[in-house]
């Protein structure tokens, strides 16, 4: 059965049931984690993007630290969608 949900902040809803929403969640957590591994790396002149959804482009760290608190905050509403199901 498929719901409507709305992150906080965005206009547009979508309709997902509970395999849908637990798939964007593994989704998000992995472009979290890519992120965390591209603020590691921020130091070393060698470092680029690694596929994942980024391109060849070097971030700067509050553009960084702001995806990965955007990021995490949809992963939490996802969390507490899906235990409302």
């Amino acid at each position: 059965m498929k719901k409507t949900f709305k992150f906080e902040g965005e206009t547009l809803p979508f309709e997902a049931d509970k395999e849908t929403l637990q798939h964007k969640l593994s989704e998000i957590k992995q472009l979290i984690n890519n992120y965390q591994e591209v603020v590691c790396d921020l130091d070393s002149d060698a470092y680029m993007a690694r596929g994942n959804g980024f391109c060849e482009t070097k971030y700067s760290e509050s553009f960084l630290d702001n995806r990965i608190e955007a990021l995490t905050h949809k992963a939490l509403q996802i969390e507490q969608w899906i235990r409302e199901f």
